[in-house]
C-alpha cells in the first residue's frame, strides 16, 4: 500500500502541473508564492463571472484572507465542464465554506465519490444549504506537512446537468511550524586567541521548508553578557529548504580563569511568531600560559626556638583545565641550613615545609623572611612565589650574668655622688626576649649598708648597664669606722623565673675628707668688765672640736672686734689687744661673733662655725652702733611678691646722742645656698632691701631694720627652687659719727619655705609611647607605664597618676596605678575590639602633684596643686575570637534542582556571619565536608571564597532520582582565618543543605516483548467490547517520577495486517484505550464477523509529557 500511495502522488502532482500550466499569472500570488507570505492585497481583481452553472458552476463564497479561488479553466468533456481551482491555507479552525454552487435548482447536489484525488476521509467535504443557496465546505483541518493532504481533486454534480464541475483544491503551506535548533554535541573552545569562528556547528530544520528556512533569522540571549562574546552565522544549506547551518563565533578571546563554562540561549524565529530556543554550553579549553595557584599556604608561622617544625603548603597549576604536578622550592638569604622544602610525591599533594632547631639566642633575631616557590614540574618559567615570615618565640632558658664579677671604687665620705667604676657595670642576659630582670643592692658588710645606695634603672633588658649612687650620703661617715670599707653585692633576678639569678660584689672604700664642721663648747659667752681694761686682758675663752679625723680647729674673731681683740688660734682665748679699746659712750654691749675653722681642706672649701661673745662694759667710754639680730632665724615662702615684709626685728642703737642710724645690705659679703651648695649671685642679689624704721621718729639713735622682698626679674622676687637659705649682712651705720668707726654689721639668715608652684612635666621618653593590648586580656597584664617628674621639694614633687576614659571608650577597661604610673587591664576580658568594632580606647591621663594623704593634717600647708594631662591612645589588637555561623536568612537551607544537571549548574550560594573586627578573622571560607558522605564528591562541589555550591559531576556520572538517590544531604564546613594569619587560630562552624532533585521526563517507558502481548478473541463480538481481562492489559512501565506527566504512557495502534488469510483491506478493527495513562486496553471498533485469522498490530507507547 505504501508503494501504492507513493504511486499515487507522483500522478497526482504530475495531473495539477497540467492544470495550472494554464495559468499565465496567479491571482492567488500572496498566498501560494510569496516568502515570506504576504496579507491578501486590498487591489486583488474580481473574478469576472456571468452565466449559470454550464458557464461558471462555482463561484466566490463569502470573502476570506484564507481561501482563494485562483481562476475558473473550461474543459469540456463528456463527463466535466471543467477545473475551478481554489487555494485554502492549511491549519484552517472550524468548517470553512470555500465556494458557492452557482445553482438554484430544487435538487440536492453531490460530491462524486470516490474522489479522483486524495481521501475523502481525510478532507470530510460537505455541500450544505444555507438560506437557499449552496455552498461547498471544508470540513476538516488541514496540515500541509501531511503530504496526503496537499492536494485535493474531486467532480461536484448537480441534478439534471450530465456533466460536472471539477475542483482542484490546494492547501496552501504556511509558516506555522516551530523551528527547530539541534544542539547534539558539546561545544568546546580554546581560551585566547582573536575573534572567529569557532567549530561548533549546528543544524536548524523547520518543517515548513524554504517558507520558514530562507527568513530565519536568530536571537542570543544570556543573563551573564555572553552576547558581548559570542554571535550566531546562519549558513543555508544548497538544495535543502528544510535545513540549514549556524555556527557560534566569538567577539573577543575566552578565559578558561573568569569563566570555563558559558552558557547562552539561541532563539530561531521563522517568518511569523514561531520560535524555538536552545540552551548552548560553550566550555572553555585551557591554554597552558598561567602560574601555579597557592592553595594552602599561610604567611606566618609562629614557634618556639629549639624546635623542629614541619608545615604542609599545597599550589595547583593555575592552568586548572591542565592540572600538571608542582614541585616547590626556597628562595631564602637566611642560613640555608635552617629551613627545607621537599615535595610530596606525584607533585600534586603539595610539599612539607621544614625548620631546623633555631636557636634565636645565638642568632640573635627572631623574625625570617624567605619566599615560597611552586612551579610546573616541567617548566620552571611558570612559577609563582610567595613571601612567608617566621617568626621563633624566644624561651627563658638563659639566666642574667655581670658584666664584671667584682668591682671596687673609692669615694669621698658623706658626699652625692654617682659611683663612676673604672669598667662600665652592668648584667646581660643572651636571652632574645625573656631578658628582662630586675636589680637590687644588699649590703654585706656593715649591716645596713644598702641604705645609703641606690641603682638605676632597677630594671634591665639583654645587655644593660646600671648607674650605681648614693641616696643617704649622711651614713657614708669615714668616722663611722665600719663604713671606711663597704662590701656592697648586686644581684640581677629574671624577671619571668625568679631562679635566675647573677650577682655582681661591688667594694666601695670610702676616702676621708674634711666633712664635719666644728662644733664649740657653747654657743655664747658673755662677759663683763670695764671699758678701760688694758691690753693683753683675758675676756674668755670660746673653744670648738672638729670630728674629722687627722683635723685641727683655728679660732678666729669676726667683724671689727679683732680691732680689739684677738684669740688663741688654737686654744680660743680671747685678748684684749689695744689699750683703750673701749668706749662705754658709743657702745656698752659688744655681741661679737668667734668663728671656728677647720684646716683640712682647701681655704675655699673649709667648713666654719660661729659663736657669739657678749662684752657687756662697764660704763667707761663711747661706744660705735649696735646691730640687733632676731634669735630665730625668719622665714618667709618663695614667690611672695615685691614689698611683701619678711621681718622688722632687726634693731640697732647707739649710745651717741647725735647718732642717726641707717641699715644697709651688703650685698658682696652675703651669699646663699642650696642643698649646701652656693647659689649663683644673680639668682639672689637684690631679691630683698632693708628699710630703716624709727620708732621714736625723735629719737635716731633707735631704729629697727624692716625686710621686704624684691623683683630681680619679671614676678620673680624669691625662689626656693634656687636657694633654701640666704644669708645677708645686714649692717647699721651711725651717720653722723666723727671719729672711730661708724657702723655695725652681722650676717642675718633667712629660710626660705617651699611652695608648690611647679607642675609635673611628662618625661621626654613617655611621650612618644605606642601602647596596645590584646582583647579580652586578663586583670593585671601591663600595658605600659607614664612618668612624670616634678622640680618643687619634696613635700611638692609627689606625682600621682589617675585615668579617665574619653570620648566612646567604656569604664573599667584599664587602670594605673596611683604611685607607678603603670598602666595595666582593670576588668577581666572587658576589652573588646568585635561588638562594636572597636580599634583604640582613648583615655586621658593626669600627673598630679595633689597631696594624697588621707589625713589631710599630714598634708604640707600649701594647698594649691598642679594637674597635668595627657591625651593617650591604647590600640586594641584583634584575636581570632568569633566563630562563624551561617547566615540561614540569605540561603534556604532545601534547595531543588532538575536530576541530570550539567556541570557548573548552581545549586546554593551559602552565606555566613563572622563578628570578629579584622577582615582576616571575619572572612569566611566554605568546603564540602566529603568524609561525611564520599558520594559528595561524584556530583558537588563548592568555592572556596564566594560559597557558591554547584554540581560537578566528577566521575562521569549524572544526578539521577529515578534510581534510588532523590535527595542529597551537604555538609559544609565554615572556616574564618583559613590561611592562619595573624594570631593562626582557624574557628570552624558548619551547615547543611539538603538537596531535592527534580524528576526530567528522560526514562522511555519500556513495552512488553511481542512473545508477552497475544490475544484470543471471538469474531461474534460486536463494536465497543473492551478486552480488559487480566491477561489482555498492554503495560509498558516508565521509571520516571510516579503519578506526575513524565510517567504518563500513552498507547496508539500504528498497523495492523493479517498473517493467515488474503484480504484486498483491513479495515480499523480495533481501537486502543488508555483511560489512566498507565495501562492500555484493546477495544472493537465495528463487528468482527467475517475478519477471522490472525493478525500482527504495531503498537505505538508514547510518552504524554
Amino acid at each position: 500500500m505504501a508503494g501504492d500511495a507513493c504511486i499515487l502522488v507522483t500522478v497526482l502532482l504530475t495531473f495539477a502541473t497540467s492544470v495550472f500550466g494554464q495559468e499565465t499569472s496567479s491571482r492567488c500570488y500572496y498566498m501560494t508564492d510569496a516568502i515570506p507570505r504576504e496579507p491578501k492585497p486590498d487591489d486583488l481583481p474580481d473574478l469576472e463571472w456571468t452565466g449559470g452553472w454550464t458557464d461558471w458552476p462555482l463561484i466566490p463564497a463569502e470573502p476570506r484572507d484564507d481561501v482563494c479561488i485562483n481562476g475558473w479553466y473550461p474543459q469540456l468533456t463528456s463527463t466535466s465542464l471543467g477545473t475551478i481551482i481554489i487555494h485554502m491555507e492549511e491549519e484552517i479552525e472550524g468548517d470553512v465554506a470555500i465556494a458557492k454552487l452557482n445553482y438554484d435548482g430544487s435538487g440536492t447536489p453531490e460530491i462524486v465519490q470516490p474522489m479522483v484525488i486524495g481521501s475523502f476521509n481525510l478532507l470530510s467535504p460537505e455541500i450544505r444549504n444555507e438560506n437557499g443557496a449552496w455552498y461547498l465546505y471544508i470540513t476538516n483541518r488541514q496540515d500541509y506537512e501531511t503530504p496526503t493532504m496537499r492536494r485535493y481533486t474531486f467532480d461536484v454534480r448537480v441534478p439534471d446537468e450530465t456533466r460536472a464541475a471539477r475542483v482542484s483544491l490546494s492547501i496552501e503551506n504556511i509558516d506555522d511550524n516551530d523551528p527547530i535548533v539541534r544542539v547534539l554535541d558539546a561545544c568546546q573552545v580554546p581560551e585566547l586567541g582573536e575573534p572567529r569562528l569557532t567549530d561548533c556547528v549546528y543544524q536548524v530544520s523547520d518543517e515548513d521548508g524554504r517558507l520558514s528556512i530562507e527568513p530565519m533569522t536568530f536571537r542570543l540571549t544570556s543573563d551573564r553578557e555572553d552576547v558581548q562574546i559570542f554571535y550566531v552565522e546562519p549558513a543555508h544549506i544548497t538544495g535543502d529548504w528544510f535545513n540549514m547551518q549556524i555556527t557560534i563565533g566569538i567577539l573577543s578571546a575566552l578565559n578558561f580563569e573568569s569563566n570555563p563554562l558559558h552558557i547562552f540561549q539561541i532563539t530561531a524565529l521563522d517568518s511569523w511568531p514561531n520560535n524555538h530556543t536552545v540552551t548552548v554550553m560553550v566550555q572553555v579549553q585551557n591554554v597552558e600560559h598561567r602560574p601555579p595557584r597557592w592553595m594552602e599556604i599561610f604567611a606566618v608561622q609562629q614557634f618556639d626556638e629549639m624546635t623542629e617544625q614541619q608545615f604542609q603548603v599545597r599550589a595547583i597549576d593555575g592552568d586548572t583545565g591542565i592540572g600538571k604536578a608542582i614541585h616547590y622550592t626556597l628562595e631564602t638569604d637566611e642560613e640555608e641550613d635552617l629551613f627545607f622544602i621537599e615535595t610530596l610525591p606525584g607533585g600534586h599533594d603539595g610539599a612539607i615545609f621544614s625548620t631546623a632547631m633555631i636557636d634565636v639566642d645565638r642568632l640573635r633575631r627572631d623574625v625570617f623572611r624567605l619566599s615560597l616557590v611552586a612551579y610546573k614540574y616541567d617548566n620552571v618559567s611558570f612559577a609563582t612565589p610567595t613571601p612567608v615570615v617566621i617568626i621563633v618565640n624566644d624561651i627563658n632558658n638563659k639566666q642574667p650574668q655581670p658584666l664584671q664579677d667584682e668591682y671596687t671604687i673609692s669615694i669621698m665620705e658623706e658626699t652625692p655622688l654617682s659611683l663612676n667604676f673604672a669598667e662600665p657595670f652592668g648584667f646581660y642576659d643572651e636571652d632574645l626576649i625573656y631578658a628582662q630582670f630586675l636589680v637590687e643592692i644588699q649590703g654585706e658588710n656593715p649591716p645596713g649598708v644598702e641604705q645609703a645606695f641606690y641603682i638605676a634603672p632597677t630594671a634591665g633588658f639583654q645587655n644593660q648597664t646600671f648607674a650605681i649612687g648614693t641616696q643617704d650620703h649622711r651614713m657614708l661617715d669615714y668616722e663611722d669606722v665600719p663604713f671606711q670599707n663597704i662590701k656592697l653585692k648586686v644581684i640581677a633576678t629574671d624577671r619571668d623565673n625568679t631562679n635566675f639569678t647573677g650577682v655582681a660584689e661591688v667594694n666601695v672604700n670610702l676616702i676621708n675628707w674634711n666633712d664635719e664642721e666644728p662644733i664649740f663648747e657653747e654657743d655664747q659667752l658673755v662677759v663683763k668688765f670695764k671699758e678701760t681694761v688694758p691690753k693683753d686682758y683675758h675676756v674668755g675663752r670660746l673653744r670648738a672640736h672638729d670630728r674629722d679625723i687627722g683635723d685641727s680647729v683655728v679660732h678666729s674673731i669676726l667683724g671689727n672686734a679683732n680691732t680689739f681683740l684677738r684669740i688663741d688660734e688654737e686654744t680660743g682665748d680671747i685678748y684684749v689687744t689695744i689699750d683703750d679699746a673701749f668706749d662705754y659712750h658709743r657702745q656698752n654691749e659688744f655681741n661679737i661673733q668667734v668663728r671656728a675653722q677647720d684646716t683640712m681642706s682647701e681655704p675655699e672649701s673649709r667648713h666654719t662655725a660661729t659663736a657669739q661673745l657678749v662684752i657687756e662694759l662697764e660704763d667707761v667710754n663711747n661706744t660705735p652702733p649696735t646691730l640687733r639680730l632676731p634669735r630665730v632665724s625668719p622665714s618667709v615662702e618663695e614667690n611672695v611678691p615685691e614689698g611683701f615684709e619678711i621681718n622688722r626685728e632687726i634693731t640697732a642703737t647707739d649710745p651717741d646722742t647725735t647718732a642717726y642710724l641707717q641699715f644697709e645690705i651688703d650685698w658682696d659679703t652675703s651669699f646663699a645656698t642650696k642643698q649646701g651648695r652656693d647659689t649663683n649671685p644673680v639668682e639672689f642679689h637684690g631679691c630683698v632691701d632693708i628699710e630703716t624704721i624709727f620708732p621714736n621718729p625723735a629719737d635716731t639713735r633707735e631704729a629697727v631694720g624692716r625686710v621686704v622682698a624684691k623683683e630681680i626679674r619679671h614676678n620673680v622676687t624669691i625662689d626656693f627652687e634656687e636657694f633654701e637659705f640666704l644669708y645677708l649682712t645686714v649692717r647699721v651705720r651711725d651717720l653722723h659719727t666723727e671719729d672711730g668707726r661708724d657702723y655695725d654689721e652681722s650676717t642675718f639668715t633667712i629660710i626660705i619655705i617651699d611652695m608648690n608652684d611647679n607642675w609635673p612635666i611628662w618625661a621626654s621618653g613617655f611621650l612618644n609611647q605606642t601602647f596596645s593590648i590584646r582583647e579580652r586580656s586578663s586583670t593585671g597584664v601591663v600595658i605600659g607605664s607614664v612618668l612624670a617628674t616634678d622640680i618643687d621639694g619634696p613635700l611638692y614633687n609627689q606625682v600621682r597618676y589617675t585615668i579617665i576614659p574619653q570620648e566612646d571608650t567604656p569604664e573599667g577597661l584599664v587602670q594605673i596605678h596611683f604611685v607607678t604610673g603603670q598602666i595595666t587591664v582593670d576588668e577581666n576580658g572587658a576589652i573588646d575590639a568585635d561588638i562594636p568594632p572597636r580599634w583604640h580606647l582613648n583615655y586621658t591621663v593626669i600627673a598630679s602633684d595633689k597631696c594624697s594623704e588621707e589625713n589631710e593634717e599630714n598634708c604640707p600647708p600649701d594647698p594649691v596643686f598642679w594637674d597635668t594631662l595627657r591625651d593617650n591612645v591604647i590600640n586594641i589588637v584583634d584575636i581570632n575570637n568569633k566563630v562563624p555561623a551561617a547566615d540561614l536568612s540569605r540561603f534556604n537551607e532545601t534547595v531543588y534542582i532538575y536530576e541530570n544537571a550539567p556541570d557548573f549548574t548552581n545549586v546554593v550560594k551559602i552565606y555566613s556571619i563572622d563578628e570578629d573586627r579584622d577582615e582576616i578573622y571575619h572572612t569566611v571560607r566554605y568546603q564540602i565536608n566529603y568524609a561525611v558522605n564520599q558520594r559528595l564528591r561524584d556530583f558537588f562541589a563548592i568555592d572556596l571564597d564566594s560559597g557558591q555550591v554547584y554540581v560537578e559531576n566528577t566521575n562521569n556520572e549524572l544526578l539521577d532520582r529515578d534510581r534510588g538517590e532523590d535527595q542529597h544531604r551537604i555538609f559544609i564546613n565554615l572556616i574564618d582565618n583559613f590561611y592562619s594569619e595573624g594570631d593562626g587560630n582557624r574557628n570552624v562552624n558548619t551547615t547543611e543543605v539538603l538537596v531535592i532533585l527534580l524528576d526530567e521526563n528522560d526514562n522511555a517507558p519500556e513495552l512488553p516483548t511481542p512473545e508477552e502481548l497475544s490475544w484470543s478473541i471471538s469474531e461474534n463480538l460486536q463494536e465497543g467490547i473492551t478486552l480488559d481481562g487480566e491477561s489482555d492489559v498492554i503495560y509498558a512501565p516508565d521509571i520516571d517520577e510516579e503519578d506526575t506527566p513524565n510517567s504518563h504512557v500513552g498507547y496508539a495502534i500504528l498497523a495492523m495486517t493479517v498473517t493467515n488469510r488474503d484480504l484486498d483491506t483491513v479495515p480499523r478493527l480495533l481501537n486502543m484505550l488508555s483511560p489512566n495513562n498507565v495501562t492500555g486496553f484493546l477495544q472493537t471498533a465495528m463487528p468482527l464477523r467475517g475478519y477471522w485469522g490472525t493478525y500482527d498490530i504495531s503498537v505505538l507507547k508514547k510518552r504524554l509529557a
